[in-house]
């Protein structure tokens, strides 16, 4: 039966460890979870998410040998959650995430009567000032770094390469980029269809340097491992990922495929970009860029240029266009900063009270 890879451990001689008995216990709940959440009709992708948040916290419970839910409190769990904010760089919208999939779980195991009360009710979400996860986006020599570390720095260049291009150069979100299929490209009139939330579709146009990247990438692409129908013992997660495959059409028409020679999934194009990222030297460290960011970049870069505010709510397939009023606060941004420079401020003023301009 696979397992998510949280659950294995690796050996000093680098070999894969097989679940023990211990983390098979708490995982059991974990797959009961999901069952229970799929009966629900909840999304494949939510089932997916909520499996890799709760692998990790099983084995963060089994390397502090705790092998029973029960045993779980709320320090337990703050413990954890600073381990992931401190470890793992996460955002206040992602710690958010993990602390709700931990909510519906506990709340899930309080209804079975496995524990007597649930370990997350008290733990506050954290607070999302107007600059968390606002406004940030790479400048353009930043984004030209990432594209060359795309490139040089990873083990599949070409295919990266092509998705990290897509998010810049056509403003994809990471999931519209993992549900790309072949035959989404329309050569001839240099399109790309693409599958927005709720299944809308949406026709952009592809420039040439992003065309040339894809056909590149096409030449070396690897060939789908073809699945063989699953047994009945499939796992919740075995299931919503073959949901998913069958609602974007399945592995063989895949644009981008992972090393296990499936489907790429989101998480590994967000490690693709986090990898890349590190070779990327940044005008403010403390800036955190995620695949969401370069559609920030894309959108920004564009607007910043000139691009008209409803060819943007276009192009990123935006219901309303309060949604994509968001970058013209980054112009006001700018115009307010150019202001502040003006030469005849006091403190711009150059020193001995002189000026740029000639002396009659």
């Amino acid at each position: 039966m696979n397992y998510p890879e949280r659950l294995y451990r690796i050996d000093a001689e680098g070999n894969l460890i097989e679940p023990d008995a211990e983390i098979l216990g708490l995982w059991k709940w974990v797959e009961r979870f999901q069952n229970e959440y799929a009966r629900q009709n909840h999304s494949p992708l939510t089932i997916i998410e909520y499996g890799y948040d709760l692998a990790g916290l099983v084995m963060y419970l089994r390397n502090k040998n705790i092998s029973d839910f029960q045993n779980v409190d709320s320090l337990t769990l703050r413990d954890y959650l600073d381990y992931l904010r401190l470890n793992h760089d996460l955002s206040a919208k992602t710690m958010n995430r993990h602390l709700s999939t931990f909510r519906s779980f506990f709340r899930f195991l309080w209804e079975q009567r496995i524990i007597t009360q649930n370990p997350a009710t008290g733990i506050r979400y954290a607070r999302l000032t107007k600059t968390t996860g606002g406004h940030t986006y790479l400048m353009q020599s930043e984004a030209k770094q990432l594209l060359k570390a795309s490139e040089d720095q990873t083990r599949f260049p070409q295919r990266d390469l092509a998705m990290i291009a897509l998010m810049l150069f056509c403003g994809l979100r990471i999931s519209e980029v993992a549900g790309l299929n072949r035959g989404d490209i329309r050569w001839t009139e240099q399109l790309l269809i693409v599958r927005g939330k709720g299944n809308k579709i949406r026709e952009l146009p592809m420039n040439e340097y992003v065309l040339k990247l894809l056909n590149d990438y096409l030449k070396v692409r690897p060939q789908p491992r073809y699945r063989k129908k699953r047994p009945a013992s499939e796992t919740p997660m075995d299931h919503a990922r073959k949901q998913l495959e069958e609602k974007v059409g399945g592995q063989e028409e895949a644009l981008f495929i992972s090393s296990h020679l499936r489907r790429i999934s989101t998480r590994g194009i967000r490690d693709v970009v986090d990898k890349a990222m590190e070779k990327v030297v940044l005008d403010d460290p403390t800036k955190r860029i995620t695949p969401h960011k370069l559609r920030h970049t894309f959108a920004t870069l564009l607007y910043l240029n000139g691009a008209d505010i409803n060819v943007l709510k276009d192009l990123l397939g935006h219901a309303d266009l309060s949604s994509t009023q968001i970058y013209a606060a980054v112009d006001q941004q700018r115009k307010q900063q150019a202001m502040h420079r003006h030469p005849l401020l006091p403190e711009n003023r150059l020193e001995g009270g002189s000026s740029t301009e000639s002396k009659n």
